[in-house]
């Protein structure tokens, strides 16, 4: 069966880069809003027997942008699998290395959404063939996928680059309890014996806010901070002053998503991180690690 990849509006290097790793054609999309602020998606050809009896890669990451929120960018997901459907794609793979809503996978106070299972449920409705993701926030949801689904771990690429830099006294740091058994194989990756630190993190069920403390061990040392997402960098630089007033000598900053909204840059480097290292799931200028070459290999 012959392939093509369709590079989403979001993803539009890694789109491309993916494409090259499996050596198929890529197609991008053509995208507006109408006055009434529908989304408007268009397939980028002139012939619609491109797409039919095709298997067809779907790459459109769904995290907010300076142009769009997620909500937009799930609507465009959801536009582009409409569309390859209706061309007559014999098979539809989509590649969602961040997934809007599967934070919200938990009721935390009466009245609330699950709206993570909900997005699933959606996704089962288009009828795709194959859902991947990447170290999505709560994997348990993928097991309502009616499709083969797939959660790929992005931990050694982020390892890897982290080794290149040459660091000799390193120890992991967790943001907060959630994030220990993630630090734990992040620091695996790194070396056999690299520490691990852990946070103690209270949040405001109704307001956010963010309460830190603990007595951490990184005197001289070379701290690396990992969590799966960094949003608006308010838990980031707790956590960064918390190092640096434990002595650390460095402190990188890494996340699979880091999708740096509002003052999340200012805040973080102020705070004394020394970089942010996320990967190309979120197309700005952190993604620092690509993972072209690892969903490929998933989808060979």
């Amino acid at each position: 069966m012959e392939k093509i990849v369709i590079v989403g509006p979001a993803s539009q290097i890694l789109g491309v880069k993916i494409a090259k790793e499996l050596g198929f054609e890529s197609i991008n999309t053509e995208i507006k809003k109408f006055p009434d602020g529908e989304n408007y998606v268009r397939i980028n050809i002139e012939d619609e027997t491109i797409v039919a009896g095709k298997e067809v890669i779907i790459v459109q990451s769904t995290g907010p942008s300076a142009n769009s929120d997620q909500n937009a960018r799930l609507i465009e997901l959801f536009m582009m699998i409409d569309s390859v459907k209706r061309m007559g794609a014999e098979k539809i793979i989509v590649v969602a290395p961040y997934l809007a809503y599967a934070r919200q996978d938990k009721i935390f106070r009466p009245g609330e959404s699950q709206f993570g299972n909900a997005i699933i449920q959606l996704i089962n409705a288009l009828g795709i063939d194959e859902l991947y993701v990447v170290d999505i926030h709560a994997p348990s949801i993928l097991k309502d996928c009616s499709c083969k689904a797939i959660n790929i771990d992005s931990m050694k690429l982020l390892a890897d680059y982290i080794k290149l830099k040459g660091m000799k006294d390193i120890v992991v740091v967790s943001p907060d309890k959630g994030a220990i058994e993630r630090a734990g194989a992040f620091a695996k990756h790194i070396g056999e014996n690299v520490p691990v630190e852990i946070i103690e993190k209270e949040r405001d069920k109704i307001t956010g806010n963010i309460k830190m403390e603990g007595s951490l061990n990184l005197k001289d040392k070379d701290v690396v901070i990992s969590d799966d997402i960094i949003s608006t960098g308010g838990t980031m630089a707790s956590a960064i002053k918390l190092a640096k007033d434990s002595g650390a000598k460095s402190i990188s900053v890494v996340a699979t998503h880091a999708l740096l909204l509002q003052q999340a840059k200012y805040r973080i480097i102020k705070a004394g991180a020394d970089e942010i290292i996320g990967t190309d799931s979120i197309d700005n200028e952190a993604s620092k690690v690509s993972l072209a070459k690892t969903i490929a290999d998933y989808l060979k």
